[in-house]
């Protein structure tokens, strides 16, 4: 005589047919979901390090020349200085084992009050001729005052590695080659094509 219902009783085929397609299903939406996650993290893991750009909300700017991937960086950069966030500084330069900076100070933070009361303004020049890889980040601020920073793709295999290369203080071996760049520039006068020593 078969048994008629209990806990040990066997559950209808149709329902554990429903069961196993739910079971299948939930699986299936879990991979869909999953899966391009892991693969765009191993492939930052590949690409090795500042593979990918940092992506912040800033609305307080008005942006030209950028492009999605320099604008993210832009946004970023100035939603740091804003905020004081070292962490948020961190996110724009090249990591210290790409050659970034060790850390930062008052200098770096030197406009935060005038971008987190103002709207600031930014042209992004890019360089065709020598290098692709560079740009020119024009800023003006909300008091008038201007700088110009530079930014490179810190990553060659990643188009998505645009950094800032002259935000941060870098260890006893010297400044970043922009850096060098202007101390050398202050040495010397520059006329058009030729190049005259400053007078001492």
């Amino acid at each position: 005589m078969r048994g008629t219902g209990g806990a040990g009783a066997a559950l209808p085929v149709r329902t554990r047919r429903w069961i196993a397609a739910g079971v299948t299903g939930t699986a299936v939406l879990l991979g869909i979901w999953v899966t391009p996650i892991a693969v765009h993290a191993a492939q930052d893991v590949l690409d090795g390090p500042d593979a990918s750009e940092p992506s912040c909300s800033w609305t307080a700017v008005r942006l030209s020349g950028a492009d999605a991937d320099q604008a993210r960086l832009v946004r970023c950069y100035l939603r740091a200085v804003a905020e004081h966030s070292t962490d948020g500084l961190r996110a724009v330069v090249r990591s210290p084992d790409n050659g970034g900076p060790s850390g930062f100070s008052a200098a770096d933070f030197a406009h935060a009050s005038v971008v987190a009361g103002g709207v600031t303004t930014v042209t992004v020049v890019g360089n065709t001729d020598p290098d692709p890889a560079d740009a020119a980040v024009n800023i003006r601020y909300a008091d008038g005052s201007r700088q110009v920073l530079e930014i490179h793709i810190a990553n060659p295999a990643s188009a998505h590695s645009w950094r800032f290369e002259d935000v941060g203080t870098y260890p006893d071996d010297g400044p970043p080659p922009t850096q060098m760049l202007s101390v050398v520039g202050a040495m010397l006068g520059f006329h058009g094509n030729r190049t005259v020593l400053a007078a001492h």
